[in-house]
Formats: structure tokens, C-alpha cells, sequence
């Protein structure tokens, strides 16, 4: 069946449903010459046994075409003996660029629907490094652009089929995958495919090599047994770039009713230092990374690190947050336990009246929903016996076969489980813990370190009272643990912020409102893009991260200024800056980088944080603080800067990086970054607006500015210090 229209040409098989073309033009999306099932169920009996069930296995296949040409269904059933037949229908809108697929499941049996692969789609690999001009747009920690399928392939992030017990890095969202939208596109046009889902239904966004493409696979997770889907994954085309296809989520994003974050400007559940955007100085008090002897360091008693703190205050220009690493008076990454501090109670909260009678923060790690045995780093850390005594083994996640395996989740530093998001003996710990920090003087808990987003495991319980399968129970199960440690904070009179690793994912944005950012992860992938902030930054700001493993992929020997870049880079995207410091108070690489590395060149990090983060309160808070990304006028000119990496590909990117925004009142910016030691030139293409005065600031608190306008062509010609930033006003 031939389905047209003025955007695309697409064409089903007439005897199996599958995809066969989808194109725009003369531009083909779909890898032509195989014919593929549009759709593979998993279905888990009550023992646990697996039986997948694939479109091609029906004997009895209906193609049609219902309300015209808008509407087509293609029915399945006589699938051997097993009593399953499923509905697919298709809406295709005359003008629009966009199809709209879903899938109901009918079955007569006592076994659930643990996955559902829908719709399949394989995409040609053209990408860059085959010579093509093909690029994979994937929403992987808060964004990443992909030219090379290979690179991922050859790291420890490799697509590795999601299953239970989870390594914590998987395709899932709502979860270090934090939205529902792929894309791929090349020069002459791209393909959108996304879930356009209000509801947080949990699903794995994913892609990875086969033999004649690139598979993008969306696997959702219905969570029972008969299944009708409530949302439409989208599949159609557009043109331009990975903004364009951002701006077709955000659209329906913005649009949707059911959406609960709030603007920044309107978000009253925001503490007054959200706005002064501090700058996060993090550090460990014993030990000196993950892997080292847990003795205390020259950062402890907690006090020791106030000289430091004094003198980057006095070097940034600007509050700080003080955010702590192997705090914990249990052992370090060793939940669910914390409390009391290293040290003792009393010496913590004189630290944190000390730094608040300064004018500073503090915040806490720590390491999510899990259950330490054994922790690794302080061997005499052991709750076994609690865990027998208690029966803990109830509240902990299993296997599809009923098991109850060891977390994958940070084996180096602890053994133990997943807790169950579910269970009441999760959440009474959680909220106990969470409680005596707030008491403790804690202005941030980043509480979910290890789940990434905000996630909580895959959990196969039949007596936890959710369905035995993955599934949407577990976001609202989620959402339901933080309204009770907000509900805690409110109750003992502070607004304290929660967090999570990585940038929290869609659903839980209104409640993890400061997260610790993770794109660094993004180098071992493809290259990072501010994905994350061109959907939801109206609504959120993060900060940096502790930038962990940045050493494993970035040569920093050879490739001495690439903590400025990702610094420029995290900057650039509307968040706020990180410094991780050793025990003699410099600024190092990342969190976990050993000793035998020498340190970056410190001035130089101070003056760019020093020039960079006041535009986050003067001349440039609307817009990058509060603002809403669009797509940046194109660039010319720029230098490359080139860094290499330990697995040998050498990393290209602009000597200046540069992102567009909107400011509330419908004003606009172009935010120009410097993170050379050279002044760069180069030129803007403001295309539409040549002849339009704009205003140039050089000076984050807007003094001197200065009026310029384009040239004839739309050309405008600009500079920018070393180690600093400008901002063009629209």
C-alpha cells in the first residue's frame, strides 16, 4: 500500500504490514530491500519463560485503508495457536508531514506483555564517517549528535539489550534517556520518530548497527497483560537540522495539557539562590577518588576547606555551592544510609552555618534507591544481618524468573540490590534520611546518584503490588517518592532541591529541579549537543557535573585546554559551572582522575568562570537563566580546536561555540563563547534581519553597549576575547 502526500511518499508491505519506504524527494529514510516485522512482542509466562512473537508469524494479514487515505489498519491474528491478535493503525493527515501509528493487543492467555517493539525502522548508515553527510540525533544524557556508529560500539556504553539487573546506562526512558524522540538527518532532509506520550510510560529509546543499516528502536513497556496504547509514536519528515527536530517535540511538548513543569519565572517553589546561579565546588573529605583508601583527607574535618572556599569566592566573583563526596557516615556510595555525617553531626552543621553565614551552599551525593551489603571501600561496612533480620529480601527488585540478583549498579564500590521504588520500607528510608540532612543544615541532595534521570530498576515482583513487568507504575511510583521528600522539606520549613546523575528526565523535571549533568559521557558516543536545554531549559537549570571519567576519554596530556571547552561548553548550554577540587584545594580535570595526572592550568579556568558566569546574572539572566533556546544563526570563519582522545580519533569542534535564545518578554540573543587563548573572529548570518540594528555586549553587567548592524548579505562581522563571552541582542 501507497500512502502520499506533498511532504512524503510511504509505502507498506500488502501482505505483512512492514515498513518498506518512507521517503521525502529523492531522499529514501527507510534501508530499502529487507522486509522486516513492523512489530515484535515479548510475552512472559508465570514461570518466567520468554516466547516472542513477530508480525511475519500471523497467517492471517489485513492491509486497508479506512476514512480514505487518513486512516489505515492492518489487522493480525491465527498466529499459530496462540490466541493473540493485534490491531495497528496508522493515521496519515493529507497536510502534514507527520504519520501516527498505534497498536492495540488482544490475548487469551495467562502471560504478560513484557516489551513491545513498535514500529520497526531501519535507517540507511550514511553517516559522516562512511562518507556520507548522515547524522543520528539521539536524546542520551542531555543530548548527542552521532556521525559514527562505531565509536559507541568500541566503549563501555555499547547497545546492550535492556534487561534486569540494569548496568544503569541503557536506552530507557524516562531515565538517562530524558525524552521521546529520535531523529536522522542529512543534507537533503530528515526523519522525525518519536512517542508523543503525556503520561511517562516507560520505554527504550535506542539505536544500534545491523548488517544493512541502523536499527531506531522504540521497545515499550506495557505493563500487564491485553494492551491498548494511549499515545501516538510519530514517524514523518522535516528539514534542517538536530534544533529543527527538537523544535517538533518541543511543539507538542509545550502543547501538551498534562504537562506539569513550570517556567522558572513562575515556579515559586524555587529558592532564592536558584537565581544567583552559584557556582558548584565539589570534593571528597577521605580518600582522593572512588578506588583509594578511605582515610580522611587535608578537606577534613569538613572546616579545613573554608580557606579554599574563601579564596575561590573571592576569584569567581560569585556564591558557591559546596557540594560533598564521601560524606557519608555509612561508607561512601553505599545507600541507602547516610546519616550521621562522617564526623559527626555537630561538626557538619558548624560547617554548613559556617558557609551559610558566608553567604554559600551546601549540598550532598548520594546514591539513589539501592541496597549496600557490602561496601567495598570500608570493609567493616556490613548489613547482612540486618538485611536476614528484616526480611529485607521482600522490598529489593527481581528477575523475570523471580530471582533476586546482585545489583549492577557500582560493583566496585559496594555489593548489594536495587530497591524496589514501590515499597514502603524504600520510601520510609528515603524520607527518613532526606529529613535529617534538611535538619542537618543541606541545601541540595543530589539523592539519585546511580538513577540516572530519576529512574528507579526494573522490578518483576508479584507481591509488590505493581504488574510482574516494567512499566509506567514505575514512573508514577517515582513521582510518588518525591512529592514525599518535598512534602518532608516542607514540613521542616526549608526549600531544599533535589537531584539526580544526569539531567532529570521529562516526567520528573518538576520535582528534580538541579541536577548533576552528564554529557560528558556523550565523547565515548558521538559529539554532545544542548538537546536537553532546547526542549526544557524554560523550566530548569542544572550545573555541570563532577564531569567523572572525562580523564578515559579526553587525552588530558595531550589535550591541555579541554576542561575550558567542556566548561564552554556546559556554560553555552545554560548551566551552571563545576569545579572539582583534590585535597590541596586546585582545580582538577574530573571527579576520579588519579594523581599521577598533572593538573590543568589553573588561571585560566579561574578567568573564564571569573568573565563567564556573571552574563548568568546581569546583562544575560533573561536568557540564560530563564530563557528559551531557538536555533543559533549560523556561524563562518570560526577556528577548529582539536583534542585528542585515548582511543585515537582526534575531536574537532569550533574555537567558539554559540547558542541562541528567548527571553520571556519575546526579546532575543546570541550568546558567543571563547574558550581559547586567542581572540577569535568570525562572522553571524542573521539572514532575515539584515539591516536590523542589534546591540553588542561585551560586559556582562551591559555596560558599554554597543549598536551594529548587518551587512547587505545579512553578514555580520564580530570578535571575541580570549577566555570570555559576548552577547548580540536581537
Amino acid at each position: 500500500m501507497n500512502v502520499h502526500n506533498r511532504y512524503y511518499r510511504m509505502e507498506l508491505d500488502d501482505t505483512s504490514g512492514a515498513l518498506l519506504a518512507l521517503n521525502k524527494g529523492d531522499k529514501e529514510f527507510i534501508r530499502a530491500g529487507v522486509n522486516r516485522p513492523l512489530f515484535t512482542i515479548r510475552f512472559r509466562d508465570p514461570g518466567g519463560g520468554i516466547h516472542d512473537v513477530l508480525a511475519h508469524e500471523s497467517k492471517a494479514v489485513s492491509v486497508s485503508a479506512a476514512e480514505g487515505a487518513d486512516r489505515i489498519e492492518v489487522s493480525y491474528s491465527e498466529f499459530g495457536e496462540l490466541p493473540l491478535r493485534v490491531l495497528v493503525t496508522i493515521r496519515c493527515p493529507e497536510d502534514s508531514p507527520f504519520t501516527y501509528w498505534r497498536l492495540e493487543v488482544d490475548h487469551e492467555t495467562d502471560w504478560i506483555i513484557e516489551w513491545i517493539d513498535f514500529p520497526t525502522v531501519v535507517v540507511p548508515n550514511d553517516l559522516t564517517a562512511t562518507g556520507g553527510t548522515g547524522k543520528l540525533v539521539w536524546p542520551f544524557n542531555e543530548g548527542v549528535l552521532i556521525e559514527d556508529v562505531a565509536v559507541r560500539e568500541s566503549t563501555f556504553a555499547h547497545y546492550v539489550e535492556p534487561n534486569y539487573p540494569s548496568r544503569g546506562i541503557d536506552g530507557i526512558y524516562p531515565a538517562i534517556v530524558p525524552s521521546q524522540f529520535m531523529a536522522y538527518y542529512d543534507d537533503s532532509g530528515g526523519l522525525y520518530f518519536g512517542a508523543h506520550d503525556p503520561d511517562g510510560h516507560v520505554k527504550c529509546v535506542e539505536f544500534y548497527p545491523v548488517e544493512d543499516g541502523i536499527r531506531l528502536q522504540f521497545r515499550l513497556y506495557p505493563g500487564g497483560g491485553a494492551y491498548e496504547m494511549s499515545y501516538d509514536m510519530v514517524l514523518g519528515v522535516f528539514d534542517g537540522d538536530w534544533h529543527d527536530a527538537a523544535a517538533i517535540y518541543r511543539d507538542w511538548y509545550e502543547a501538551n495539557v498534562r504537562r506539569d513543569s513550570v517556567p522558572i519565572a513562575e515556579n515559586n517553589r524555587l529558592p532564592d539562590w536558584y537565581a544567583d546561579s552559584p557556582i558548584v565546588v565539589t570534593y571528597p573529605v577521605r580518600g582522593r577518588h572512588d578506588m583509594d583508601v578511605m582515610d580522611p583527607n587535608k578537606l577534613f574535618p569538613y572546616l579545613e576547606a573554608m580557606p579554599h572556599i574563601e579564596r575561590l569566592t573571592e576569584e569567581f566573583g560569585g556564591k558557591i555551592m559546596v557540594l560533598l563526596m564521601h560524606w557519608e557516615g555509612s561508607a561512601p556510595w553505599a545507600p541507602p544510609y547516610v546519616w550521621p555525617p562522617f564526623g559527626g553531626e555537630e561538626a557538619f552543621r558548624t560547617f554548613a552555618d559556617r558557609l551559610h553565614a558566608s553567604g554559600h551552599l551546601l549540598g550532598v551525593y548520594c546514591s539513589g534507591i539501592g541496597w549496600t551489603e557490602q561496601s567495598n571501600l570500608i570493609s567493616s561496612y556490613n548489613r547482612k544481618e540486618q538485611f536476614d533480620q528484616e526480611n529485607l529480601a521482600d522490598a529489593m527488585c527481581l528477575s523475570p524468573e523471580g530471582d533476586l540478583p546482585y545489583s549492577k549498579i557500582c560493583t566496585a564500590q559496594r555489593r548489594g540490590y536495587d530497591l524496589c521504588s514501590t515499597h514502603p520500607f524504600t520510601i520510609e528510608t528515603m524520607v527518613s534520611e532526606t529529613r535529617q540532612m534538611i535538619e542537618g543544615g543541606v541545601d541540595y541532595i543530589q539523592a539519585f546518584d546511580q538513577n540516572h534521570g530519576g529512574t528507579s530498576y526494573f522490578c518483576y515482583s508479584r507481591t509488590h503490588g505493581h504488574p510482574p513487568a516494567p512499566g509506567k507504575w514505575q514512573t508514577e511510583a517515582m513521582n510518588t517518592l518525591f512529592r514525599k521528600l518535598r512534602e518532608t522539606a516542607d514540613q521542616v520549613g526549608r526549600k531544599v532541591l533535589f537531584g539526580c546523575e544526569s539531567a532529570s528526565a521529562e516526567p520528573y523535571i518538576p520535582d528534580l529541579l538541579f541536577n548533576d549533568a552528564r554529557f560528558n559521557l556523550n565523547y565515548f558516543i558521538g559529539t554532545p549537543i544542548p538537546l536537553y536545554a532546547f526542549l526544557y531549559h524554560r523550566y530548569i537549570n542544572n550545573f555541570m557535573g563532577n564531569q567523572v571519567m572525562a580523564h578515559e576519554a579526553f587525552d588530558h596530556g595531550r589535550s591541555p585546554d579541554n576542561l575550558l571547552y567542556r566548561m564552554a561548553y556546559s556554560f553555552h548550554a545554560g548551566d551552571m559551572s563545576t569545579v572539582v577540587l583534590t585535597e590541596n584545594g586546585e582545580i582538577t580535570w574530573n571527579w576520579g582522575v588519579g594523581q599521577d595526572v598533572g593538573l590543568p592550568e589553573q588561571e585560566s579556568i579561574l578567568k573564564f568562570i571569573r568573565n563567564t558566569n556573571p552574563w548568568r546574572t546581569g546583562a544575560g539572566k533573561a536568557y540564560l537563566y530563564q530563557g528559551r533556546m531557538l536555533k543559533p544563526f549560523p556561524l563562518s570563519g570560526v577556528g577548529v580546536q582539536r583534542f585528542s582522545m585515548h582511543d585515537g580519533r582526534e575531536f574537532a569542534v569550533p574555537a567558539v561555540l554559540t547558542t541562541r535564545w528567548e527571553a520571556d518578554d519575546g526579546s532575543q540573543a546570541q550568546l558567543f563563547v571563547n574558550y581559547t587563548h586567542e581572540e577569535q573572529a568570525f562572522c553571524v548570518g542573521t539572514g532575515a534581519l539584515s539591516g536590523r540594528n542589534a546591540v553588542l555586549l561585551t560586559h556582562p553587567d551591559g555596560s558599554q553597549p554597543l549598536t551594529v548592524q548587518a551587512d547587505e548579505s545579512g553578514i555580520l562581522s564580530c570578535s571575541v576575547k580570549p577566555l570570555s563571552a559576548i552577547l548580540i541582542q536581537f
